[in-house]
């Protein structure tokens, strides 16, 4: 994703959560972690963190990443949390590298990188826990190349065949 879109994406989203949409549910252990993450690095200099939940901010966002990843795909994500550190420093970027190893108890890592959609990225880590053999309950994808760097958070019964 370019850092155009992205910069959209965040003042689309930010103005979109101002409006205070939530929902209950009792997290799971990865959505405690991914808000652990959030909550630790919202107020770090180059860092920008956001979540949408179930509403309209969630379907926004989702007809965004439509194209990337698929309608059917973005069809049953309940929730995104998004931490862009683009303009972080070297020092938080190795940080949060080292944060994404608490993923590896949780879920199960994927090697991505070898894709070639994937190409052209510095830094990729994916992680991923199955439902069955089509469906994921939560996935998390970290990707970096020169122009942006961000860690992205999917939750909810999500079809990948």
């Amino acid at each position: 994703m370019n850092s155009v879109v992205q910069k959209i994406l965040f003042l689309v989203v930010s103005f979109i959560l101002s409006m205070g949409t939530t929902y209950a549910q009792s997290p799971s252990a990865v959505e405690v972690k991914v808000d652990e993450l959030e909550k630790k690095y919202e107020d770090v200099k180059g860092v920008d963190c956001m979540t949408v939940t179930k509403g309209f901010g969630l379907s926004m966002v989702k007809m965004m990443f439509n194209k990337q990843f698929g309608k059917e795909f973005m069809k049953g994500v309940t929730r995104i949390t998004v931490i862009e550190y683009s303009e972080a420093s070297q020092q938080t970027c190795q940080s949060l590298h080292k944060e994404l190893d608490a993923f590896s108890s949780l879920l199960k890592e994927a090697d991505i990188g070898k894709e070639k959609e994937f190409e052209g990225f510095d830094y990729i880590r994916s992680f991923a826990k199955a439902v069955d053999d089509s469906t994921i309950s939560d996935f998390i994808v970290a990707i970096e190349n020169k122009e942006s760097k961000m860690i992205m958070y999917m939750a909810g019964k999500i079809k990948v065949k």
